[in-house]
């Protein structure tokens, strides 16, 4: 009964969506044409991004002040890569037919997401999860960044886990600024923000870069696999197509390499790059710089393969699920990887290895020394023949099996073995307080910990408290509407970071029902407003694609019917909206009509106009009307013995081929044309004499 209005869904949002993405309509080649970015903020890194193919208009349109959705995000990082190769979706049962259905698959292939769901592809993204995208294709985020910088903004206790390292080293790069003491991390983004950033990040697009040159900016290396005798003041990305890369006497301040499958990597002459992230999504490689060539800091980020590293005094292993293999001497390793291995070689003599908070589930290996260890994550190990001289547990699991000198700590068992319980009412009646209380349990006495409670995923109070005195009550009263739902989930969570770094959180999760004013008041409430809203008269541009991104909503709809009073001597009422080209069918139930099911319509041109007014219907035709010219099939008539029907498009005479497909503004000569499916539903489904409505 729904499809139909599942399939218009879909186009609405594609609808949506086509102002970024759908190709350029010959008539606005000009990107001086683009009509609704000039004297904006943003117009010259959005005229930028039209240029350099990262956008599209749609109609002279770019919509920079609309929220970008996570698909529309993930596009413009593909394209801004050139990623090629696409992920075979089949297996995820993804319908080709959808607009984002080639980039979903080449963002899995590039590793940016592992399913479709994990997208959300037609959500809005908030700010907090876009710079955390935006650190992770750029691969700007460090194994250890200064979290301190989060606290000089007022809802920096709100980023998520998950993204505080992400936003903290994009801060800290000054690629992200609050406004007002904020980072607004959990409002949405729009896409003329999530533009801005990205061109602080990069500046210029460098096919082929050949030999000699010096870059102030970013610089997005097209087609490229070697840089000769050039310096990249500003960072250098080789695209996903690099496979064997050369660089020779390069001075850079930092070189990432996103290709889909690295082969080989040479350094050599006197290049001197500060950092190289290696973020191949396969391959095995070596980095050895050769002869007088040196490289600061080695990033791991994330891909596959195994990375095996010589000749480099720091490592930091950003990815998740990444093997490194240590060979020579090292002053430093820094791990925030998760499930990652190091592993260090007979022979080689490591200053110090740390394993950040984030990396859970990693592991050290060492056949050679490592003269300090620190373990601040939990899942952790450490093994192998070597020798640690120094090492710190900052996690209570942490196994070890490998000798070492000095145990300088133990961690704290913090929330270990704790539970939370949460006690919520039942129901919660019109106008009352929820209070809601939780009870930690096994939890250390004097543990300092952080108490969130949720309200339907939404965070509404954060405090500090420590085990053994009193806990966090939650007193909550509800902002009354509509759409308020039924059912409200509560949800409290405890965090401990204890002085390690590592973090343990427990959680809790209840629901009450909510009563709510019935939905005769939010429909009075609402009748002025809707009343005025609905008028006669057709407002779209005769155009499909404005009557699918236009309509009122369901409400309004239930709205106006019962506003006005309607009646019928069946079950059923319809609605034919001459304004928004629809026809909307409406159950009766308990007393209002519901609506049930909505229909794309094409009604009567000016001149030969569906008659306005209420009828009823009279009779069907399922073999419908043929002439010289056409036939509709099936027929509902809705005015007596009259011309005037509901019926399907037009066919070819005789056949159920298409021969005018047009819908969705005036077309006909009074009848109302509906989608196949939908002439047949009201033909199997609405009975002679139900109330219709013209208006």
């Amino acid at each position: 009964m729904r499809k139909i209005f599942r399939f218009i869904f879909v186009l609405t949002v594609f609808s949506f969506l086509m102002p970024l993405l759908m190709p350029c309509i010959p008539a606005y080649a000009s990107n001086d044409l683009l009509s609704d970015i000039s004297g904006h903020w943003a117009e010259q890194a959005l005229r930028r991004a039209y240029d350099d193919g990262l956008i599209q208009d749609y109609n002279g349109r770019l919509r920079p002040d609309a929220s970008i959705t996570t698909m529309q995000a993930l596009t413009i990082i593909c394209r801004i890569f050139d990623v090629g190769e696409a992920e075979d979706m089949s297996r995820l049962g993804l319908s080709g037919s959808m607009w984002y259905h080639e980039y979903a698959a080449k963002a899995m292939s590039f590793g940016l997401i592992k399913s479709i769901e994990e997208a959300i592809p037609d959500a809005a993204m908030t700010r907090q999860s876009a710079f955390h995208l935006l650190a992770e294709a750029f691969q700007l985020a460090e194994a250890d960044p200064d979290m301190a910088v989060l606290e000089q903004f007022s809802d920096g206790r709100f980023i998520a886990w998950e993204h505080r390292g992400s936003l903290a080293s994009l801060v800290s790069k000054g690629l992200v600024g609050g406004y007002l003491g904020r980072l607004n991390v959990n409002s949405s983004i729009t896409r003329a923000e999530f533009i801005t950033v990205v061109y602080r990040i990069i500046g210029v697009f460098e096919p082929h870069p050949g030999t000699g040159g010096s870059y102030e900016q970013g610089v997005i290396l097209r087609e490229s696999t070697q840089a000769s005798n050039k310096t990249f003041n500003k960072g250098a990305w080789f695209d996903s197509n690099a496979s064997d890369i050369r660089l020779q006497n390069v001075a850079a301040e930092s070189v990432i390499i996103r290709s889909l499958k690295l082969s080989s990597l040479e350094i050599g002459g006197s290049s001197r790059i500060k950092r190289l992230t290696v973020a191949a999504q396969a391959g095995d490689i070596d980095i050895m710089p050769a002869g007088s060539a040196t490289v600061d800091t080695l990033v791991v980020g994330s891909g596959g393969g195994t990375v095996s590293a010589g000749r480099i005094n720091a490592i930091e292993i950003t990815g998740s699920n990444r093997n490194v293999v240590i060979g020579g001497n090292a002053q430093s390793v820094v791990v925030s990887g998760q499930n990652s291995t190091v592993y260090v070689q007979g022979g080689a003599r490591i200053g110090s290895i740390k394993l950040t908070g984030a990396a859970i589930g990693s592991r050290v290996i060492t056949e050679g020394t490592v003269n300090e260890l620190e373990i601040q994550s939990i899942g952790s190990a450490v093994a192998g023949s070597g020798r640690v001289g120094t090492l710190r547990l900052g996690s209570i699991d942490t196994q070890v099996n490998v000798s070492f000198g000095v145990l300088a700590e133990r961690a704290d068992t913090g929330l270990t073995g704790a539970s939370v319980s949460l006690a919520v009412p039942a129901r919660l009646s019109l106008g009352a307080e929820l209070n809601a209380i939780a009870t930690i349990d096994n939890a250390a006495p004097g543990t300092i910990c952080r108490l969130v409670w949720y309200v339907n995923g939404a965070a509404v109070s954060d405090k500090v408290f420590t085990v053994g005195g009193p806990v966090p009550t939650l007193s909550y009263s509800f902002e009354y509407s509509r759409t308020l739902p039924e059912t409200a989930r509560i949800r409290v969570a405890v965090i401990n970071e204890n002085a390690q770094g590592s973090r343990r959180e427990i959680s809790a999760e209840g629901r009450v029902a909510v009563d709510n004013y019935s939905k005769r008041h939010w429909m009075r409430q609402e009748t002025p407003r809707v009343l005025e809203k609905v008028t006669l008269g057709y407002k779209g541009d005769y155009t499909l694609e404005w009557a699918l991104a236009n309509d009122l909503d369901d409400f309004e709809k239930e709205v106006w019917v019962y506003a006005r009073g309607y009646t019928s001597d069946t079950q059923y009422l319809l609605w034919v909206n001459l304004a928004y080209q629809r026809v909307n069918i409406f159950r009766r139930s308990g007393g209002n009509w519901e609506l049930i099911r909505t229909c794309l319509a094409g009604t009567g041109v000016r001149g030969r106009a569906t008659p306005v007014g209420v009828w009823t219907t009279s009779y069907k035709q399922p073999r419908g009307w043929t002439t010289s010219e056409y036939t509709v099939r099936p027929v509902v008539r809705f005015w007596g013995s009259s011309g005037y029907a509901f019926h399907s498009r037009l066919y070819y005479p005789g056949t159920t081929r298409l021969m005018d497909p047009r819908i969705g503004f005036p077309v006909s000569i009074g009848c109302v044309r509906l989608y196949e499916d939908d002439i047949w539903f009201i033909h199997d489904n609405i009975p002679d004499g139900t109330t219709v409505v013209v208006y």
